[in-house]
């Protein structure tokens, strides 16, 4: 049986949540982000909103990429969380900068701002993974 996709999404923010934690102590009194996802979102894999502690991701992308959301995806918007939570927030960087850069180098991802994952629009909703 499938599970349902806020369920997978929900360990897997979880599971990086954790270990982030781990790496930045900081983070140990913040609890995991609330998970959002969204059927609207087809050019936006991810989006991280820092101010209200969630992140929410784009359904239809699991369809075709459902390793790169969990390994990369998913710790690329939580890492927009830790950086804002640790170093506040930065109007001159963007959200890119290099505090979030070194972070990702730090969790072993490389610092790419932008995926290259495409989907049409017009794809089916993920419900299931």
């Amino acid at each position: 049986m499938a599970d349902s996709l806020i369920k997978v999404v929900t360990a897997a923010v979880t599971l990086h949540w954790t270990a982030m934690q781990e790496l930045w102590p900081e983070l140990k009194k913040h609890s995991v982000p609330k998970v959002r996802i969204s059927n609207r979102m087809y050019r936006t894999a991810g989006i991280a909103h820092c101010e209200v502690h969630e992140v929410e991701f784009a359904s239809k992308f699991f369809n075709r990429y459902k390793a790169e959301m969990l390994c990369v995806i998913v710790p690329h918007e939580l890492i927009h969380v830790a950086d804002y939570i640790i170093n506040g927030e930065d109007p001159t960087d963007f959200w890119h900068g290099p505090d979030w850069k070194r972070m990702m180098l730090e969790y072993g991802l490389p610092p790419d701002a932008h995926h290259e994952y495409y989907i049409n629009k017009n794809e089916p909703i993920v419900r299931t993974l």
